[in-house]
């Protein structure tokens, strides 16, 4: 009967602990016309503006077309079929609240348990930003396609991991040239 009661209480525990624990998963929010992405063999990218680009445009350009070319499609910078831009905003939120978890195990005739507690140090918010990758079609001036995901930030310019990140998760639903030939 005690071993039961033990068994109960560890499973609950373990998901009571697992349900805090979990990380916030990064989900990938996409919009698309009725269009054939065939036609979009050769990308370029999407200077927005004539002002310098700054650090974080050159790596998320860098990541993109580069993972671009690695899904089949080939970087033409004379006319392209279809070229890529991005739009990052951010914010700051406030960050969670401090955690606790319990625990409580045994075996071979011991009882143990235990308590953990997480504290958020140093920083009572965060930054958060809505990191967006869209595809014009050049024949028709037309937006295409659309990716979005909530990525968490360390600075105002983003790092190359953070960049390859949000473009590798984003890019990872964009239809692969190859399968396509």
């Amino acid at each position: 009967m005690m071993n039961r009661i033990l068994s109960a209480c560890a499973c609950t525990a373990s998901l009571v602990l697992s349900g805090c624990a979990a990380a916030p998963s990064s989900t990938v929010r996409v919009d698309k016309a009725d269009t054939d992405f065939g036609k979009c063999s050769t990308f370029d990218w999407h200077h927005a503006s004539s002002d310098a680009a700054s650090l974080t445009e050159q790596r998320v350009r860098a990541t993109a077309l580069k993972q671009l070319q690695e899904k089949g499609y080939a970087l033409a910078t004379d006319k392209p079929d279809c070229r890529i831009t991005y739009v990052m905003s951010s914010q700051e939120r406030q960050k969670q609240k401090p955690s606790i978890g319990v625990g409580v195990g045994g075996g071979s005739g011991g009882i143990g348990g235990g308590i953990g507690v997480g504290l958020p140090i140093n920083r009572n918010k965060e930054q958060i930003g809505t990191f967006t990758l869209d595809v014009v079609d050049v024949a028709q001036n037309a937006q295409i396609w659309s990716g979005t995901v909530d990525v968490g930030l360390h600075a105002q310019e983003i790092s190359d991991e953070e960049a390859d990140r949000a473009v590798g998760l984003i890019l990872a639903k964009f239809p692969d040239h190859r399968a396509a030939k």
